[in-house]
C-alpha cells in the first residue's frame, strides 16, 4: 500500500509542502498555549474562589484599624444572645474584622514597625540624603511596660506571643510574680521588653517619664504602656485616696502628654474585677465597680487635655466583663457539683482573684493591641 506522503508530494511540491507543514505546527502550538492558559486562569480563579469564604454572617473583609483601644472609637460587635464576638469591631465606618496574630506575624510586624522607624528617623536629621541609609541608626525595638500587677500581666501575655530565639531575661528565670523590675532582650529580633515595677504615681515614675519627655535618650522606648490605679485605692487612707490620685495625676500628666509625641503611649484603664472574694463570698469593698469607674473618669479627665496621648485603653472592658459573668456561672456549677464528672473550665480556674482577670480575657486584649499596633498602623509610632 503506497505511503500516504507519496500523494501529498503529488499534490504539493517539496518546498510548499515544508513551508505548509511548519505553519501547521505554529498554529496547532498557538491554539494550544491558549488552551493552557484558559486551564491556568479557571485553575487560579477556582482556588481563589475556594479560598474566599461566601459572603454571609462569618464575612468580614474590611480589617480593623486605628484607634482600637479607645471604645468611643472601637468596640467589640455584640451576638443576638448578648455574648461578644471577640474577632469583630464596631466603629462609625461600620464593621471590622481582627487579625489572629501567631509568632510569625508578630515577628513581621516588629521588623517593619523598626525598619520604618529607623528610616524616618534617618531621614529626619539627614533631610539632604533620603537614599543612602548605609549610615542610619541599628536601633533596638524598646517596649515598656510601667505600673502594678495588672500591666506585669499584659507584659507576660505580649511575651508569649514573641517566639524565644535567643531570648536573654534578668531575672532569669522571670518569676511570675515579682514586686521588681523585669527585662527580655532579643538580640536576633532586635527586641528589647522592659517592665517597671511601679505601683504608685510617684515622684520615681514622674521622673523616668519627664526625663523620656524632655532628653534625646538613645533608650528611650518606642511603646510605652502604663497604668497606675489599684495601690492607690488600697494603700492609701479612705477619705483622701481619690484626691491624692488626681494630685499625682495632675503632676504627671503633663510629661505624658509630651513623651507622646516622640513615643507612643498608652494608658490602661482599671478593669472591671469580680465584686465577691473568691470562696468566702464577701464583698470586695477596696476595689469595686463604682470606685474603678470613679479612677477611670479621673484619669480621662487629666489627660484629655493633652490631645497628643492618642489612647486611652478601654475597648477591652467588654471581655473582662464577659469573663466576670462567666466566672459567676463557673462558681454556680462548682456548688451544683457539675465538675464532679467533668473537667472543669481552665479558663475561669482564676476566678477567685478578684482584683485580676484571667488570662481568656487578658490574652485576646493582647491579641488586640497587636491588631492596633501592626494593622496599617506603623507609620503611627510618633518620630523620635
Amino acid at each position: 500500500m503506497p505511503n500516504l506522503l507519496y500523494y501529498y508530494f503529488d499534490y504539493f511540491n517539496q518546498k510548499d509542502f515544508i513551508r505548509t507543514y511548519y505553519k501547521s505546527n505554529a498554529l496547532m502550538s498557538g491554539v494550544f498555549k491558549w488552551i493552557l492558559v484558559v486551564i491556568i486562569v479557571y485553575s487560579i480563579c477556582c482556588t481563589r474562589n475556594q479560598r474566599i469564604p461566601k459572603r454571609g454572617k462569618e464575612f468580614h473583609p474590611v480589617m480593623c484599624s486605628g484607634n482600637l483601644l479607645d471604645q468611643r472609637d472601637h468596640h467589640y460587635a455584640k451576638e443576638a444572645d448578648g455574648s461578644y464576638d471577640n474577632s469583630r469591631m464596631i466603629s462609625k465606618l461600620g464593621s471590622c474584622h481582627l487579625m489572629r496574630y501567631t509568632f510569625n506575624q508578630v515577628v513581621g510586624c516588629f521588623n517593619d514597625v523598626l525598619n520604618e522607624n529607623n528610616e524616618r528617623y534617618y531621614l529626619d536629621r539627614n533631610p539632604s540624603n533620603n537614599v543612602n541609609f548605609i549610615k542610619r541608626p541599628n536601633k533596638n525595638l524598646h517596649f515598656a511596660f510601667i505600673g502594678d500587677s495588672r500591666i506585669r500581666q499584659q507584659f507576660f501575655n505580649l511575651l508569649k506571643l514573641i517566639p524565644d530565639y535567643d531570648r536573654k531575661s534578668e531575672p532569669s528565670p522571670l518569676p511570675f510574680v515579682y514586686h521588681g523590675d523585669m527585662e527580655v532582650t532579643s538580640d536576633i529580633m532586635r527586641l528589647r521588653l522592659s517592665f517597671q515595677w511601679r505601683p504608685l504615681i510617684n515622684d520615681s515614675v514622674i521622673d523616668t517619664i519627664r526625663q523620656w519627655a524632655t532628653y534625646s535618650q538613645t533608650d528611650r522606648p518606642d511603646l510605652i504602656i502604663l497604668g497606675i490605679a489599684m495601690w492607690h485605692m488600697f494603700s492609701t487612707p479612705k477619705e483622701d485616696d481619690h484626691q491624692l490620685y488626681r494630685e499625682q495625676l495632675k503632676r504627671l500628666a503633663p510629661f505624658l502628654g509630651q513623651l507622646a509625641n516622640v513615643s507612643k503611649v498608652i494608658w490602661l484603664n482599671q478593669y472591671p474585677v469580680v465584686e465577691k472574694y473568691g470562696n468566702i463570698g464577701a464583698m470586695n469593698t477596696e476595689v469595686f465597680s463604682e470606685k474603678i469607674d470613679h479612677y477611670n473618669e479621673a484619669v480621662r479627665s487629666e489627660l484629655q487635655n493633652y490631645p497628643e496621648m492618642r489612647i486611652l485603653w478601654d475597648s477591652s472592658n467588654s471581655l473582662v466583663e464577659e469573663y466576670i459573668r462567666g466566672c459567676v456561672v463557673f462558681q454556680q456549677r462548682m456548688q451544683l457539683g457539675v465538675y464532679l464528672v467533668t473537667d472543669p473550665d481552665y479558663s475561669y480556674i482564676n476566678c477567685n482573684d478578684c482584683r485580676h482577670p484571667g488570662y481568656s480575657a487578658l490574652s485576646q486584649a493582647t491579641q488586640l493591641l497587636l491588631n492596633d499596633l501592626c494593622n496599617g498602623q506603623h507609620l503611627n509610632f510618633p518620630l523620635k
